[in-house]
């Protein structure tokens, strides 16, 4: 539920690459660009108070309601090795016919009129999962160009 995931944000600083502004604060809660002062400090949520709103919610269902880790209390994969992050998650399935009889058609026609809905400066309006769906299309027939301090840290992970 934030501005730019903790991932991205690793790759910048393994890259020495500067993050958006406004995406995230440092360790004294002061926005920055600088990537390893993001990693200390916290990532900013989508939408500003609504969205941390709708954070703390997805950390109250996979945090306090399945009994794990929860509240900034997860820890680190990548630098926090005192224990297991006893992360939580929590899975939810409805039948699609539940209260729809054809739910595929409705949810189709539901698409196309989002679609349509006039936005800024014609940019285009995806659906959840949309855009990775495309980049992986467009991405699986390229080839991978991996950076020379990456390529690095892997051989080091595979020899081990």
């Amino acid at each position: 539920m934030s501005m730019i995931n903790r991932g991205k944000i690793r790759i910048a600083e393994k890259l020495g690459k500067k993050i958006p502004y406004g995406v995230a604060l440092n360790k004294f809660g002061k926005p920055t660009t600088n990537a390893k002062e993001a990693l200390a400090g916290v990532q900013l949520p989508i939408a500003g108070f609504r969205g941390s709103g709708l954070a703390w919610m997805v950390d109250i269902l996979t945090g306090v309601f399945v009994g794990s880790n929860h509240g900034g209390k997860v820890k680190d994969p990548f630098d926090d090795f005192s224990g297991p992050q006893n992360i939580g998650h929590l899975f939810l399935a409805f039948k699609d016919n539940l209260f729809v009889k054809d739910y595929k058609k409705e949810i189709k026609k539901n698409i196309k009129r989002i679609k349509k809905i006039p936005n800024l400066k014609g940019q285009k309006i995806f659906y959840p999962g949309e855009q990775k769906f495309l980049r992986t299309k467009t991405n699986s027939k390229k080839s991978i160009k991996i950076p020379k301090n990456i390529k690095k840290d892997l051989d080091i992970l595979l020899d081990n």
